[in-house]
Order: structure tokens, then sequence, then C-alpha cells
């Protein structure tokens, strides 16, 4: 059993400390918002009141917090928010501690900014105090519980060999598709599964829009291509651009991360502007969807 405390307590880090905690292992909460923090005590949950609080009492912190997309760039403030609290906490420490990032973060991330924060500004050692490793979620909104109970697949991003021995252990009773990989890949792997949702969604409103424009039935287009087994049902319905909590941003994020590094991200802007099509057709009640999906 390990001592598990999660750091912002929203979809992700409720999802993850909640299925933990099920897992047998001792989760304790902590969370920013007072609110948050009654909800889980409420329901049952151990909660700490303040960081350095949830800290102590563990050995594993699996960090949730968000990074939305402002003006098409990653805001990493929350992430840096918790650093700061982070790292008085390990200046402190008498024990190892693991600390294991779920937040949706760009490639490069891990080690430019979160690795180099804390090495600049722990007095503690890396590798011998405390470490750091990426373990990106791919939960959805509306079934975040039900998917950390039946992942596809766990992608551990870590910088030297056997630091994700402990991680394995602690998802081996969920999948076998355990992925350990740099800190890079692992990032990268969380946005591409993103994006790729946002082209499929874009691609098929595109071909919806033909549709509408020949006099075919879209839904039967639909429903013959999403049965072919490499394709699938997700994404096909006409009528809804990609929305919820992670598609839009995560899109945005990857597009300007791409033209920063000086490549073309073509199709990533095709998905993005067939999506405020779909928006604006939607909004000005041009097109009235029948979709049920939920892009999450």
């Amino acid at each position: 059993m390990s001592r598990i405390s999660i750091i912002g307590s929203g979809v992700v880090g409720s999802a993850t400390g909640k299925g933990f905690h099920e897992l047998g292992h001792k989760v304790i909460f902590y969370d920013i918002s007072k609110e948050k923090r009654e909800a889980l005590k409420n329901d049952g949950y151990n909660v700490a009141n303040n960081l350095s609080e949830a800290l102590s009492q563990t050995d594993i912190s699996f960090v949730c917090v968000n990074t939305p997309t402002h003006n098409s760039e990653q805001d990493l403030s929350q992430i840096f928010s918790v650093l700061q609290h982070i790292t008085e906490y390990l200046n402190t420490a008498e024990k190892q501690h693991l600390l294991v990032f779920r937040s949706t973060i760009l490639p490069g991330t891990m080690r430019n900014e979160i690795v180099n924060y804390l090495e600049k500004n722990c007095k503690t050692k890396r590798g011998i105090d405390y470490d750091v490793v990426y373990n990106p979620e791919f939960l959805r909104q509306n079934s975040s519980l039900d998917d950390f109970f039946s992942p596809d697949r766990v992608i551990i991003g870590e910088d030297h060999a056997q630091l994700s021995k402990i991680l394995v252990e602690i998802y081996e009773p969920l999948t076998k598709n355990i992925i350990v990989t740099s800190f890079e890949a692992a990032e990268l792997i969380k946005y591409a599964s993103n994006c790729f949702l946002s082209l499929k969604i874009s691609f098929f409103n595109e071909i919806g829009l033909i549709c509408q424009h020949l006099g075919i039935d879209h839904k039967v287009v639909s429903l013959g291509v999403s049965l072919d087994k490499r394709i699938g049902k997700y994404g096909t319905e006409f009528g809804r651009p990609f929305d919820g909590m992670c598609l839009p941003k995560d899109t945005q994020a990857l597009a300007s991360f791409i033209k920063q590094n000086r490549i073309e991200p073509d199709l990533l802007e095709i998905a993005l502007n067939i999506n405020k099509k779909i928006e604006d057709l939607t909004s000005e009640s041009q097109l009235v969807s029948d979709s049920t999906e939920t892009h999450s």
C-alpha cells in the first residue's frame, strides 16, 4: 500500500485519488478550493487543509492542476504555484518523495521548466531526496472514474531508469499496457492523442457539410464509415464542434507550439478552422445538431 497525496482535486485529481483509494492505497486530497475539500471530506475521504500537510503525510504526490490555454499559449501559472510550495516543503523534508505530474504539458516542459525549477530552488538533491516523473491522464470529463479503472494504456515519462518501477507496480492491477518512455515522448503522446480526436471530429464535420450540400444523409454516411473497426464511432457524428475542457485548448496549444518550432501545423490549423466554422453555423442556428456525443 502506498501513501498518496492528490494536489489539485478537480476532475482528474478526484478520479485519480478515488481510484487509488479503491485499490487500497492511503490517499489524502488537497485543493486550493475550500468547496472541493469540503465535498471530498463529506464523501468520507481524507483531506488536507494545506499543501504541506498533504506532502508530509505521504510518499507520492500526484499533481493534477489545470494548464489552461490563453491566446493559444499554455498557462503554467498553477504548476509554478504548486512548485513553489513543494520546494518549500522539500527544503525541510526528512524523507524521500516522488512527484508525479498528471497535468497536460507541452513537450519539453518537464525537463526545461519543472525539473529545472526544482533543481534550482531545492536545497535537497533530486535522485536522492526526491524525484519526478510524468504520468499524463486520459480521462473523460463525464466518465473519469470509469476511465481510471479501464485505461487503454498508462504512460510514464522519466529521465533515468528504474524510477518508474513504483508507478508500474501501482498501475499493474489496472492494465498490462504500461509504456515507460522519456519525458518528451510522454508529453507528446498526450497531445497527439487529443489532437487526433480533434482532427477526426473536424474531418467528419466537413464530410457532414458536404452531405448537407449534396442532399445526402450524413447519418448513413457516418454509420457506414464508423463500422470500419479501424475507424470506430467516436467523433463521426456531424454537427458539433469539438469542445469540452481539453480538445480545443490542447489543439490550439500544440498548433502554437509547432509554429514556435518553425514547423507549419497544417492539419491542426485546418481542424481549428473547420471547428470555428461549425461553431459559427451552430451559433447562427444555420446548423441544428442532433449529435449526442460528448467531446472531452
